[in-house]
């Protein structure tokens, strides 16, 4: 019995259905259930080793910082433009 882990406390998040059936089929694919992740990545986040993805290192985000600090930039509007473009989302 001293080897037993006690599981006394839950956690949850809501994601969309179609998220949460790819997650399930991706991570069956490596033989885990969504539980057995999420208990994982809890419990590394637990010890503070977790890294996260950052999305501005990304090859394609360099490629754009790059580009914009070399001018090599095409104008495709102005912020009015993008304005209205948001107020008809």
């Amino acid at each position: 019995m001293d080897n037993m882990i006690v599981r006394n406390s839950s956690a949850s998040t809501r994601v969309s259905k179609s998220v949460k059936d790819k997650a399930i089929k991706n991570l069956a694919k490596r033989g885990i259930t969504l539980s057995e992740f999420l208990r994982f990545a809890v419990g590394k986040a637990a010890d503070d080793d977790i890294e996260l993805l950052n999305f501005l290192d990304t090859p394609e985000a360099l490629q754009g910082k790059s580009e914009v600090e070399n001018g090599n930039i095409e104008k495709i509007g102005s912020l009015d433009d993008l304005d209205k473009w948001m107020d008809n989302l």
